[in-house]
């Protein structure tokens, strides 16, 4: 009776969250422009200093705790 019970609520669970609700498929927004201040390089990728920066600050951290 046990395995029964346990048998239904795990389909009863699994059923109910299948049909949860009704996703929406709309259209996507088309991506917007870059702006003036970030223009990509010939092979596109956009140059990033705070990257560099913080890895920067990471190691130096690093560092000063070993």
């Amino acid at each position: 009776m046990r395995k029964t019970l346990g048998t239904c609520l795990l389909v009863l669970l699994l059923t109910g969250s299948a049909s949860a609700g009704v996703i929406p498929n709309d259209t996507p927004a088309p991506p917007p422009p870059p702006s003036a201040a970030q223009e990509p390089t010939a092979n596109g990728i956009i140059p990033n200093d705070a990257t560099v920066t913080l890895t920067q600050t990471a190691l130096e951290l690093l560092a000063v705790l070993l």
